[in-house]
């Protein structure tokens, strides 16, 4: 018997059970054929959404980068949180979202494009976010920062940069943080 699903929740099923392959196989190892399998539909399904396992790819690196962004908001959004709590879960956020999904963000061997387009879309995201976190750390008087949107622009992109040369120790990170925000010794504690 055909199971009919409305469009978009069978494509979220299609990008989920894609990320879970290449969570566990890897990209390069995960065939079209085997999300289909796991789904319990025609490997044709597949193609009717996405036109290739390039597509396929670049709509779950997509979907990650949305939920990043949505979980990011709700901590922007927390008014119970101070500026130290608030860089702390953003930075735990960032670490804990990439240690998950190394195996789909270290693809670049057919589009070396995608972890500049991850860097980019993340740092994007995260400039939208920061500027508001600054402004929150100048009024709780604990930034003294002169050019705001330069220093995060520094900060966020330099970490990134970090990140891709195989520095991926959040601790690391969370001290260069503090020591570019002039911020208080361990009170940024990852």
């Amino acid at each position: 018997m055909r199971i009919t699903k409305d469009p978009e929740v069978r494509k979220m099923e299609i990008i989920e059970t894609a990320l879970n392959l290449f969570k566990t196989k890897g990209i390069e190892k995960t065939t079209i054929s085997e999300i289909a399998k796991s789904i319990g539909v025609a490997k044709g399904l597949i193609y009717y959404y996405f036109t290739s396992k390039e597509k396929l790819v670049d709509a779950v690196i997509e979907e990650f980068i949305r939920g990043v962004d949505k979980e990011l908001e709700k901590i922007m959004m927390d008014k119970s949180l101070n500026f130290y709590s608030k860089l702390t879960s953003i930075l735990d956020l960032y670490f804990n979202s990439i240690q998950s999904h190394l195996v789909v963000l270290s693809y670049t061997p057919k589009n070396p494009g995608i972890l500049a387009l991850i860097r980019e879309r993340l740092s994007t995201n995260a400039l939208f976010y920061a500027k508001d976190l600054i402004d929150q750390g100048i009024e709780e008087k604990v930034l003294k920062i002169e050019y705001p949107e330069y220093m995060l622009e520094i900060i966020i992109k330099g970490l990134g940069d970090l990140f891709i040369r195989g520095i991926t120790d959040p601790k690391i990170h969370s001290i260069l943080v503090a020591q570019l925000l002039g911020l208080e010794e361990n009170k940024l504690i990852l």
